[in-house]
């Protein structure tokens, strides 16, 4: 094979670090990409770029990785490119189409709104936990907020990407894609709203709606002008999605198909106008960000969102053997990294996990609860956490980042109960007093059902359906406490491992497996079926673990 050597920069080629140089191959100049695609054994580096010895390892980081600054090497260095050197340069490549820029955040937002489906009332729970009563009806109209702000600069004579023309024409495409697609989905899926109004939840339109908004936003300013555009929009469009949670019109799962049609649809809209118009009504170019230099630090801020588990079962409390389930956990998180490697930040989190009893020795040893049973109701396990501490990261490209950390905090739990709902004989409605707490005493959470027969369960494998619905007493029925979690807090300390991808400039998407450990002291109290209570204090080592993904505005 022919000895490949630089020998002077060229102008007319980009290499995929962003500095320009030509190769030459025995007659034929063959432009940098090729040579590097190809997987070259040699490259001798010659010319005026003679003075640096750390120069070379600069260039080959920078031809896989975006790093826009190289400015010299040593002479008749050689550069060996390995099978992980070129699938780095083919990953690169593929991430400057414009089917992958169409798809990348789109894509896998619909295909985790599928996945999660399953598993929605995970975070329904936890918005029933936090906020039962939430109800504002703001997001009926801040999911225009985006296009109005794009309307109002273009109006004010602010110079976009399109003419309006162009703009109006790639709108209207977007907004009948996006309304398709949406309202096909609704009423062939007809899945149930979490708060019972009606049967065309999947997907969210509102979400859907905003983030169609922010798209239109981000690609006439935010690639344009400044991503600042572009984080605002988008922002706002995650506020809405998380509203249609809190005020329970939609499940998790219906808010991600939401977001991932938005911006879709806009995608293909601007697509087919890109069609028609070609270069017409084009009036101010995107930003080239291909040359960025992501070799440099990058501090962060966003959303983290996962499920959670704690310990399978804590110390039995007398004659009673909790049990906790997978459930959600919600925050943010965010850190200011002062190199590459090493920074300070924290985190704050909302977590709710259900409980359920995994025996029935209660109920064989207060036989008052079992007679007439009904259903069990347990309210979730509520805890809170802020924590802070030092975070790492290693970038094993300049846009895959592994990262870890050793964070110290608080963790707060709240109250939680269970309560037994039973029947009553219209005797006992008669002779029941009114104000009598112990037969009135009323928990919202989760409702678990037994089985007819048994509707306690049986030992070892309980016979349990769980729903997300609040709590109501129907006409007949008593509510007796039978055990209450005290309110508590202690100091804990956590670590975990992410991968984080840096998509583009200032937005970044992470993967992470965090995990918790504090002491606990637990005040339990457990009833008897005439309202007599006894407390115990259960001192117990908690350890807790989240997986889940967060989406991070990247800082540099």
């Amino acid at each position: 094979m022919a000895k490949k050597c630089v020998t002077a920069l060229d102008t007319s080629e980009t290499a995929p670090g962003g500095f320009s140089v030509c190769v030459a191959c025995d007659t034929t100049d063959t432009p940098v990409q090729d040579t590097l695609r190809n997987g070259v054994a040699n490259i001798s580096l010659t010319g005026s770029a003679a003075q640096d010895s750390s120069m070379a390892d600069r260039m080959e980081h920078a031809a896989w990785a975006g790093v826009s600054q190289i400015d010299t090497v040593r002479p008749d260095t050689t550069i060996r490119l390995t099978g992980w050197d070129k699938f780095r340069a083919g990953v690169d490549r593929m991430t400057t189409t414009r089917a992958y820029k169409m798809t990348y955040i789109a894509v896998p937002l619909m295909v985790a709104g599928i996945a999660v489906n399953s598993e929605r009332n995970h975070f329904c729970d936890l918005r029933n936990s936090y906020m039962p009563t939430f109800r504002y009806d703001f997001d009926d109209y801040l999911q225009y907020a985006p296009m109005a702000l794009m309307f109002g600069l273009k109006v004010a004579g602010v110079e976009s990407r399109s003419s309006w023309g162009r703009m109006l024409v790639s709108d209207a495409f977007s907004a009948g894609l996006m309304a398709l697609m949406v309202n096909g989905l609704k009423y062939t899926v007809n899945q149930p709203r979490p708060d019972g109004s009606g049967n065309n939840s999947f997907p969210s339109g509102h979400t859907a709606t905003a983030f169609m908004a922010a798209t239109m936003l981000h690609k006439e300013y935010g690639l344009t002008r400044s991503p600042w555009y572009s984080i605002g929009g988008y922002t706002i469009a995650t506020c809405i999605g998380m509203t249609r949670q809190m005020n329970n019109k939609h499940w998790l799962s219906d808010v991600l198909m939401g977001a991932g049609i938005g911006i879709l649809s806009t995608e293909l809209g601007y697509f087919l106008a890109d069609l028609i118009y070609k270069d017409r009504g084009l009036r101010r170019p995107e930003q080239d960000y291909t040359k960025f230099n992501y070799a440099r630090k990058s501090s962060f801020f966003g959303l983290y969102t996962g499920f959670s588990w704690a310990n399978r079962h804590i110390a039995p409390v007398g004659d009673l053997n909790l049990r906790f389930s997978t459930g959600a956990n919600v925050g943010v998180e965010g850190a200011w990294f002062m190199n590459r490697y090493i920074g300070v930040g924290g985190r704050f989190t909302c977590a709710s996990i259900p409980m359920s009893i995994d025996n029935d020795l209660y109920f064989e040893a207060h036989p008052g609860f079992a007679a007439n049973l009904q259903r069990i109701e347990l309210s979730s396990l509520k805890i809170s956490q802020i924590m802070a501490g030092p975070y790492f990261s290693y970038p094993v490209t300049n846009r895959w980042l592994l990262g870890t950390k050793l964070l110290v905090g608080y963790y707060h739990m709240r109250r939680s109960e269970i309560n037994a709902v039973v029947g009553q004989s219209n005797d006992q409605q008669t002779a029941s007093a009114p104000g009598d707490a112990a037969l009135r005493h009323v928990a919202h959470g989760n409702i678990v059902q037994g089985n007819a027969e048994r509707p306690w369960g049986r030992s070892g494998n309980p016979d349990f359906e769980t729903s997300s619905s609040e709590s109501s007493s129907a006409p007949g029925e008593l509510r007796l406490p039978m055990v209450a979690l005290g309110e508590t807090g202690n100091f804990g300390f956590g670590s975990g491992l992410s991968f984080t991808y840096l998509v583009e400039r200032n937005f970044g998407v992470r993967i992470f497996y965090d995990c918790n450990f504090s002491p606990a002291n637990l005040a339990v109290t457990t009833y008897n079926a005439d309202g007599a209570s006894k407390q115990t204090n259960v001192k117990h080592f908690s350890t807790s673990s989240t997986l889940g993904i967060a989406v991070n505005i990247v800082f540099w």
